[in-house]
């Protein structure tokens, strides 16, 4: 790898960190700098300006998600273990912080909602990718009669995401990972009593 890519990864990495942690309008660029140990025209041989460094710590930020996603994956026997995985997944990004700022979707949308629209596309992308991978989930559960056939794999993954999502933003919130604790188990209660064959 090239010098020149390696001090761009390097950029991407620590700026990720900090969008995730104060956001895009939060985050300065002399921040970006003091924390990425680079001067300005160091910056600005890899990047125009801070919204392409954003998009791409944002970018990098997801794959972060989904490596923890793959590997926590990897483990579960069934479909119902790989939802619970999931969930724990997120669990793991509030107690132990393997994701500096925590869900990187959760605060590029309510963050960019309205004040940043390719941040919020750029969100948007990412939790259709999401979503479709929880969907996929659902569907081999349904196919290999694990789950009720006559679920909806579209109102589960909502259900699923919104509460999730809900807890992580109560735990950053409140500094308690009680909150995401508690929706990981609602979610356990709701493929136990709404989804399984029993």
């Amino acid at each position: 790898m090239r010098k020149g890519q390696i001090t761009k990864e390097h950029i991407i990495r620590e700026s990720a960190g900090l969008f995730n942690t104060k956001g895009y309008t939060g985050a300065s660029l002399s921040e970006i700098i003091e924390r990425c140990g680079i001067r300005k025209g160091g910056i600005y041989n890899h990047f125009e300006n801070k919204d392409e460094i954003a998009l791409a710590a944002f970018d990098y930020s997801f794959s972060q998600i989904l490596g923890h996603l793959s590997k926590a994956l990897e483990n579960a026997s069934n479909s119902k273990e790989r939802l619970l995985a999931i969930c724990k997944v997120y669990i793991d990004l509030i107690e132990t912080n393997s994701l500096e700022g925590g869900c990187p979707i959760l605060n590029t949308a309510i963050e960019s909602d309205d004040g940043h629209p390719h941040l919020k596309e750029r969100a948007q992308q990412a939790m259709k990718i999401f979503i479709e991978r929880l969907t996929l989930i659902i569907v081999k559960g349904i196919e290999n009669k694990e789950f009720r056939k006559e679920i909806d794999p579209e109102e589960v993954c909502s259900y699923i995401i919104a509460v999730v999502e809900g807890g992580v933003m109560l735990s950053k919130l409140f500094d308690d990972s009680k909150y995401i604790r508690h929706c990981a188990s609602n979610v356990r209660q709701y493929i136990d009593d709404r989804m399984l064959i029993k």
